[in-house]
């Protein structure tokens, strides 16, 4: 039972319960341990014809009650006790000790009395007789409050169990519902956030209560927003510091021209080295300004692409660099046109970093696989290297900024880990979706799915 709802649920329900059960229980307790409570009473039929039986011993004496008494069922005869003038009872039985002070009470003025008699509910009557005698009669009249109350348990158990599991149930499952469901939409609001979705806020569906919980939403969005602004700040201040720098770079591309023909290849080999570096940072730089940003300062989707097209004319392109390693990039597509929805040459730049990092990482002599079909809604694509994959545990990771794998960490592999997350923020812009897996007998597999548009569209 892991879920937190269930649990208080369950928590309060049989809470409930227990407590009604005990309330029910402490009172009856109460109840059936007093004698005067004559709806407590049982065997009101053995009652009736006691009286009547006593009306007609005042009248025949003694030995009539004595003679009806000694032919009674025996669950009759024990509950009933009379004693003669002389002390003495009349069937010649023992009195139990705590009934005798109840007996000694009754006289002409007090001729009835009622109490417990081995904690059962009896009553006492004094019976005149003719010619100054009398007889003392006290009647069991009702069970011990132990046996009432197991009776009444027994009887009544069942009924009220299940009102009062009804009735809690629907409280309980109220109230755990309440307690609950803003925990659940703050739980979907930390999912929406951690897939970069910062600007989801949850406190509006909360503003109702008015609790610690609208509070804690309040709170959760006041932290989003913060962290959205500092993210944007941070994305600002890359692409300002990287514009800033093209133009010394730009500089120091002019200056080492001007160096290579001053220097008549006196110095060829150094300025080369510089070359390569000023190319290397010249790249990191484009790289960083062609990352897209998330939320308002995306642009909508204004062109179509047919993916197939573009994904043969990037093989193509790629075809040299490939040549060079002596990799063979085979494309297997569909005929048909798989049109997407992009703007400007966004996507083509994402596909180019995937099909490169492909080429990059692939062993000479190897090849490079781009699958593209569709399954009527989404265009699917897959590109496979040959190389040695890389951990599942950095699977996610690899479409982070600036990630690279511990396999890949050599500047003489070239880029700083900007690729494939240029291309997932821009085929997250597109609609689409891209993973990464480890294939069998292959090297990493990237698929990428995007949404399809139709002709009426």
């Amino acid at each position: 039972m892991r879920s937190l709802f269930w649990k208080m649920f369950f928590g309060a329900w049989i809470t409930a319960v227990v407590m009604v059960i005990a309330t029910v229980y402490v009172t009856q307790v109460r109840e059936v341990g007093d004698p005067l409570l004559e709806d407590r009473w049982e065997a009101g039929s053995i009652m009736r014809q006691l009286n009547w039986h006593l009306r007609r011993t005042r009248r025949h004496g003694p030995e009539y009650f004595r003679f009806w008494l000694e032919r009674q069922p025996p669950e009759v005869r024990e509950r009933i006790y009379a004693i003669d003038r002389s002390g003495a009872e009349i069937l010649g039985r023992a009195i139990p000790r705590d009934m005798v002070p109840l007996l000694q009470v009754l006289n002409f003025r007090n001729r009835e009395d009622q109490g417990l008699v081995s904690n059962k509910p009896t009553v006492a009557l004094f019976v005149p007789q003719r010619g100054g005698d009398s007889l003392r009669v006290a009647f069991i009249a009702g069970s011990s409050k132990e046996e009432l109350l197991l009776r009444f348990i027994l009887r009544n158990f069942w009924p009220i169990l299940l009102l009062s599991a009804l009735a809690s149930g629907l409280a309980c499952y109220w109230l755990a519902r309440y307690l609950s469901r803003p925990l659940d939409k703050l739980r979907a609001a930390t999912r929406q956030v951690a897939v970069g979705e910062l600007d989801y806020r949850v406190a509006p569906a909360l503003a109702k209560r008015g609790d610690e919980l609208s509070e804690l939403a309040e709170d959760f969005d006041s932290m989003t927003a913060q962290l959205q602004s500092a993210m944007a700040e941070q994305r600002r201040l890359i692409k300002d510091v990287s514009h800033e720098l093209r133009s010394p770079l730009a500089r120091l591309q002019v200056a080492l021209g001007i160096a290579r023909q001053k220097s008549d290849g006196k110095l060829d080999g150094e300025l080369d080295r510089i070359g390569k570096a000023a190319d290397y940072l010249e790249d990191i730089i484009a790289d960083v300004l062609s990352l897209p940003v998330a939320g308002a300062d995306q642009r909508p989707l204004d062109d179509v692409v047919d993916v197939a097209a573009l994904l043969h004319a990037l093989t193509d392109d790629l075809h040299l660099e490939a040549q060079q390693k002596n990799l063979q990039v085979r494309l297997q597509q569909a005929e048909e046109e798989l049109l997407v929805a992009t703007r400007g040459s966004s996507l083509t730049a994402a596909l180019e970093n995937i099909l490169r990092n492909a080429i990059k990482y692939s062993p000479a002599g190897s090849s490079v696989s781009v699958v593209a079909g569709s399954d009527g809604q989404h265009c699917k694509i897959q590109v496979i290297d040959s190389g040695s994959g890389v951990e599942d545990s950095e699977l996610e990771a690899i479409f982070r900024p600036f990630y690279r794998t511990d396999s890949a960490r050599t500047r003489d592999s070239g880029g700083v880990g900007l690729g494939l997350a240029i291309a997932q923020r821009t085929i997250s812009h597109h609609g689409g979706s891209i993973t990464a897996r480890n294939m069998a007998g292959a090297g990493l597999c990237v698929d990428i799915s995007l949404p399809l548009l139709s002709l009426g569209e």
